[in-house]
């Protein structure tokens, strides 16, 4: 494991530079960090649940949420939360959106692609919410994406920018399975088998949070997945946005914490794979 205390600090300066409620919640991811590294070195059978069909979860997803969602009670008590394990509260007009283990699976089999994922938003009358900040944090990789709004992304320090490619045959995707949603199988595997044919590849990595972030690093040159929940993608979307990519739902819309419909990529790529979803969709 990569130990970047000198980045993590010059991290939460430049965080707290743009947006204090952004190094309030890289503190929390740090946080969570550690305790999922806990049990990342030592998981036994015990600590392991199936709640749903192909949806584990593990103590090390529950004592996450606990330990967030306690700092974030303790520093913004006025601020609700909404989070996979349970522990939700309401508040003001702003919410948190936490994920405290996206890619369970992935943990379980130690394979090293998972994170904490955490992003504000404020919620607004007839309109989708407002995502203002967002933080996602691989502790095995010691990969600290974060971004604020109108503020820019970063990885640790490094402000991230998104592919530059404009033909879509050179595009390398990234997506997901829809696994625990039967139904949407067979209308994701048609666009799937549409846009692996125009693109140049894709990857399947098991974690939306770090797959948005490493679209807005330019690692992928676009992001889609379907049914994911608020707290899979809020972090990630403000870290796309803010590296200069396109996040919407496969209408081109802004109803992907509604629908759980997410596209990432720049605008070029965000285009055609639009296109592609609805040619495949006739």
């Amino acid at each position: 494991m990569t130990t970047p205390d000198r980045n993590f600090f010059d991290a939460r300066k430049l965080a707290n530079q743009a947006d204090e409620r952004a190094l309030l919640a890289l503190d929390a991811c740090l946080l969570a960090g550690r305790v999922l590294m806990t049990y990342w070195q030592e998981l036994s059978s015990t600590d392991i649940r199936e709640k749903g069909r192909g949806d584990l979860v593990t103590r090390a997803d529950v004592e996450s949420e606990a330990t967030v969602s306690e700092f974030l009670l303790q520093h913004m008590p006025e601020t609700g939360v909404v989070c996979e394990e349970g522990t939700a509260r309401e508040g003001n007009g702003l919410v948190w959106y936490l994920d405290p283990l996206d890619g369970t699976t992935n943990f379980v089999q130690k394979f090293p692609v998972f994170a904490v994922s955490l992003g504000l938003a404020e919620l607004r009358e007839n309109a989708p919410p407002d995502l203002l900040c967002g933080v996602v944090y691989n502790p095995v990789s010691g990969e600290l994406f974060w971004g604020a709004k109108n503020r820019g992304s970063y990885l640790n320090t490094d402000r991230l920018q998104v592919s530059q490619k404009s033909n879509f045959g050179d595009a390398v995707l990234a997506t997901g399975f829809p696994r625990r949603h039967s139904e949407e199988l067979s209308p994701y595997l048609k666009e799937f088998e549409l846009i692996f044919r125009n693109c140049r590849a894709i990857r399947r990595a098991g974690a939306a949070a770090l797959d948005l972030c490493w679209t807005a690093q330019g690692l992928f040159d676009g992001f889609w997945e379907h049914r994911l929940s608020p707290w899979d993608i809020a972090a990630g979307v403000v870290i796309v946005r803010e590296a200069g990519g396109v996040c919407s739902d496969f209408a081109g819309e802004e109803k992907f914490l509604e629908s759980g419909n997410i596209l990432g990529a720049p605008e070029p790529i965000q285009k055609r794979i639009i296109e592609l979803i609805s040619q495949a969709r006739r």
